[in-house]
């Protein structure tokens, strides 16, 4: 009878340490807790703010490839012409995985596809379990990893971060951490580098 009464007079603490509890020991609670904090707008991805002055219009190395989830080889410094969304991100960071689904969003959105590619590119090299991931959860982004050094000017190993070549193979946008990239902004912003 006491413990009932003690359960009772406690319930709204008992409550909070379950929910501390499932976000400390859940990836997947942390991301949906993490995109709710994302949809306030305060972790949009705004191209103007994304560009990065010192890396502004710098050329990435020409031995910069990646290889898809089927394959595919891409070096980007041979692709002239084409502009390049890079997102380094890894399966256990909720921040990587509460951004997801706005770059799966931004990815639909773009006008003409054809001269935009979207790298996703896992980090840790678990291309099962990456590729996993994007079908479970029906995102249509492809899977890559790194075939080559990256340099510290593109990844410096924050997770996750986000890269934008433009057309001219130049570094047009970089930033570090969680963004929520389905925003104007950002659409217009690629949209007008794909002209």
């Amino acid at each position: 009878m006491e413990l009932l009464k003690y359960i009772r007079s406690n319930i709204s603490n008992l409550i909070f340490i379950l929910f501390i509890a499932v976000i400390f020991f859940s990836t997947d609670a942390r991301a949906i807790l993490i995109r709710g904090i994302m949809f306030t707008g305060l972790f949009n991805a705004e191209a103007s703010s994304g560009i990065d002055k010192s890396a502004a219009n710098r050329s990435i190395p020409a031995s910069m490839t990646f290889r898809s989830e089927d394959g595919e080889l891409i070096n980007i410094s041979e692709n002239k012409g084409k502009v390049y969304f890079i997102n380094f991100w890894a399966t256990w960071c909720p921040p990587c995985r509460a951004e997801m689904p706005s770059i799966n969003a931004l990815a639909s959105k773009i006008k003409n596809k054809d001269k935009i590619s979207f790298i996703m590119v896992d980090v840790d090299n678990k291309m099962d379990a990456s590729v996993k991931f994007m079908k479970k959860r029906s995102f249509n982004l492809k899977v890559y990893t790194s075939e080559t050094p990256i340099p510290t000017q593109i990844f410096n190993g924050t997770l996750p971060t986000t890269v934008i070549i433009g057309p001219d193979g130049s570094i047009v946008f970089h930033h570090t951490g969680m963004a929520d990239y389905d925003n104007k902004e950002m659409i217009n912003f690629l949209n007008t580098l794909t002209r």
